[in-house]
């Protein structure tokens, strides 16, 4: 999933989860910083689990809110509005690739010499990759 919000002088910026948690807030220490004096310096946080991301508020003094309920945890999904101070953070979908697409990589990699056996050991090592990864 990605977090898609807009800075106060216009500008669109995105954010995309992983498997590693986060941290969003004012501070300089936060991996989503978001320019807002309403937002604590740690605000809130989303981490996942089995599949799942799950926004958690850190003790933040004014609060997260979530298609404007507060939250204490939540498990956010596509179309979800986090709302940190006065900064709206939409969750979208990430685009996954199409068939037609993956198989153009595929093509294009085998033509650049890597072999059908190679390219299935680098799908099972990707996926065998830790969590926090």
């Amino acid at each position: 999933m990605i977090l898609q919000y807009v800075l106060p002088d216009g500008e669109q910026k995105e954010f995309e989860l992983g498997r590693k948690a986060i941290t969003i807030g004012r501070g300089a220490d936060a991996d989503v910083r978001l320019p807002d004096n309403l937002a604590s310096r740690i605000h809130c946080g989303i981490s996942y689990k089995d599949g799942n991301y799950f926004l958690r508020d850190c003790g933040s003094r004014n609060g997260t809110f979530v298609n404007d309920s507060s939250i204490e945890v939540y498990r956010i999904n596509p179309g979800d509005r986090i709302r940190v101070g006065d900064m709206v953070l939409t969750v979208v979908a990430s685009p996954r690739k199409g068939t037609v697409t993956v198989l153009r990589e595929l093509k294009d990699e085998m033509a650049k010499g890597k072999g059908y056996h190679t390219i299935l050991q680098e799908i099972i090592r990707d996926e065998k990759k830790p969590d926090d990864q």
